[in-house]
Order: structure tokens, then C-alpha cells, then sequence
């Protein structure tokens, strides 16, 4: 692949992540109120690492972008593509025609949480933003695409970045989850603990965090700590 290929695939990267990190803040006086110190919690260290990455790419590329035919990493990759289909289904065709979901429609919420505030959004800008703008989609998409490729951290020093970003992130959130259903100590500032264990277990969007993150997690270490065999290719006579 050229230059142009991974500078291209970087940018769009680089605009997705930065596009999460600048709507996170939103998400979170949506969903648990005006909270500063949950805004911008230690994991998201890991998403400022990976767009550090990306952006490197942009200036050096060095991903290499050609098809890994090995099995594990063409699982791992199509397993992330299947859990983005599976929660656009979910989320964008299933649930929302259950409940006389109109894309066209407006949506209402209170803006901060607890505040008596309401606001009113296209229901279109709110599924953009609430699907396709979280951390499990965009990891799964950034991740999916780069499992399976030959990439390795051993001679891409912005995949090595994005990948040390991905372990930040996915350790913080994984001991997270653990950390709540042993010891039912909430990390996320009360979002937890509006469930029991078994009703967090029992949540769609859970599962779906948890085994992205975990496939995520294993990859990002397998890769910088034992990298992929180089394809030899047999020279002609």
C-alpha cells in the first residue's frame, strides 16, 4: 500500500477519535449529571495515546495494509466488525421500531442530568452520536481494521502508540467491570450501581463492551509484546 493509503486511513481515524473525545463530555452530563471528575477519567488517557498515534501516522506512515490471511487475527478483526453490526442492528433497527422510532423525530433529555434543563435534538444527530460515537464502536472499527493487517508494533512506531493507548483504556475499563461484579465497587461514579450484578450481566451493551474490550485488550498485548511472524514469500528461480 502507499503513503497515501495509511494517511488517509489515519485522518479518518484521527477525526473519529477526536470527534469521541469531544463528545464525551456531553454523553456524561446526559447520562450521570455535571460531573467534571467522571468527564475526563484516568482510561481516557488511552484515547489521547491512540490519537498521538494516528497522528504520527499521518506525518510517518509506516502500518503496513496488506491482508493478514492468519487465521486468529482474521477472527479477532471479524469478530469486532460483528460487534458494530450487531449493536447498529440493535440499536438503529430492532429496538428503536419497538418503542415508534422515527430517525426523523426529535429527542428530548435533560441537559445536565438532574437539572431540570431540557433539550431537544434530531433523533438523527442523537443515534450518530450515541451509536456511532462511543468508545466500544470506535475501538471495534480502529481495531477490526487493523487486526487484520500485517501491521506490527515492531516496525510501526504509531502502531506501537495506538496499540499502548488501546491497553490503557481497555485495562481501566476491564478492571472497571471486575472490580464491580467482585467487589461491587462502582468505578463509573454511580452508572453501575443503578444495576445488581446480575442486571448488569444481563445488559446487551455490557456484553458488548466487555468482550470488545477483552478481544481488544489481548490482541494490543499479544502484538507488543510478541508482534506478528513476517510472511516469507519464496523468491522465483
Amino acid at each position: 500500500m502507499s503513503n497515501i493509503s495509511n494517511r488517509v486511513l489515519a485522518s479518518m481515524f484521527f477525526a473519529i477519535v477526536l470527534l469521541l473525545l469531544l463528545w464525551m463530555p456531553t454523553w456524561t452530563k446526559i447520562n450521570l449529571g455535571d460531573v467534571p471528575s467522571i468527564s475526563y477519567a484516568p482510561p481516557w488517557i488511552g484515547f489521547l495515546v491512540i490519537l498521538i498515534g494516528l497522528a504520527y501516522e499521518i506525518f510517518r506512515p509506516s502500518l503496513n495494509l496488506r491482508r493478514d490471511t492468519n487465521w486468529k487475527w482474521v477472527l479477532a478483526g471479524g469478530f469486532l466488525l460483528f460487534i458494530i453490526l450487531t449493536m447498529i442492528f440493535v440499536q438503529e433497527i430492532w429496538l428503536p421500531y419497538k418503542q415508534g422510532y422515527s430517525v426523523f423525530g426529535m429527542r428530548s433529555f435533560e441537559f445536565p442530568l438532574g437539572t431540570g434543563n431540557i433539550s431537544v435534538w434530531p433523533q438523527l444527530l442523537w443515534d450518530f452520536l450515541n451509536i456511532h460515537s462511543t468508545d466500544t464502536t470506535v475501538l471495534a472499527l480502529l481495531f477490526g481494521a487493523l487486526f487484520l493487517t500485517r501491521s506490527t508494533p515492531q516496525t510501526s512506531k504509531s502502531y506501537k502508540l495506538i496499540l499502548i493507548g488501546a491497553v490503557i483504556f481497555t485495562a481501566f475499563l476491564m478492571f472497571g467491570h471486575f472490580s464491580f461484579l467482585i467487589f461491587n465497587i462502582d468505578p463509573t461514579g454511580g452508572y453501575y450501581s443503578i444495576f445488581t450484578r446480575i442486571e448488569l450481566l444481563s445488559q446487551y451493551w455490557f456484553q458488548w463492551d466487555f468482550w470488545s474490550e477483552l478481544v481488544i485488550l489481548v490482541g494490543a498485548l499479544w502484538l507488543l509484546f510478541k508482534g506478528k511472524k513476517s510472511v516469507m514469500v519464496a523468491k522465483p528461480n
